[in-house]
């Protein structure tokens, strides 16, 4: 065994061990990275999903009470959750078809919709991050700074994400998407 590199195989050259070592590193540099992607990717779903999924959850708990099955209640939060974003790509065909006609009134719903879907989870993530500071020092202009750039930042990335006036819906929602756009026609 060599004393520089006391973990070496028995036998390993020194160009072996720096080459186990590199694939050694690389594997795990990899594997953090796949571990940040699915993080990433679970808070975007959280982001897109969350604000909507709670309050089905509260529709369905209001609906059936707090003693009901849990299949149940969980089945009415999907399914709630699924008509509020029928309303809200309703609200995107409706912004769509006023667009269209050059109508000013495409304003109201789609105001609405950055209301329901980049304010409001926004203001979460503010909330978040600014939990994330000691209550002494939540009134300072660090946290203030950094919880209001986190505010605008999570709108603009939830505004890019929905695309209110680009005529684009996921294929689950497009009946009511088409919808909105017949109405406003």
């Amino acid at each position: 065994m060599n004393l520089n590199n006391p973990d070496a195989y028995p036998g390993e050259s020194e160009d072996e061990y720096i080459a186990r070592k590199n694939k050694e590193s690389q594997s795990a540099t990899g594997l953090i990275f796949v571990v940040v992607k699915i993080f990433v990717f679970v808070l975007k779903i959280a982001a897109l999903f969350g604000v909507f999924f709670y309050a089905g959850f509260l529709l369905s708990q209001k609906l059936w009470g707090g003693e009901t099955d849990k299949f149940k209640l969980w089945g009415f939060s999907l399914l709630f959750t699924y008509l509020i974003f029928c309303i809200v790509y309703f609200l995107k065909g409706t912004i769509i078809g006023l667009r269209a006609k050059n109508r000013k009134l495409w304003i109201l719903p789609w105001a609405i919709c950055v209301l329901l879907c980049c304010i409001v989870p926004s203001f979460i993530v503010k909330s978040l991050v600014a939990g994330m500071f000691n209550p002494a020092e939540r009134q300072g202009i660090l946290c203030l700074g950094i919880s209001w750039g986190a505010f605008i930042l999570f709108a603009l990335y939830i505004y890019g994400i929905y695309q209110f006036k680009t005529p684009t819906a996921p294929e689950t929602l497009y009946w009511s998407y088409a919808w909105g756009l017949k109405v406003s026609s």
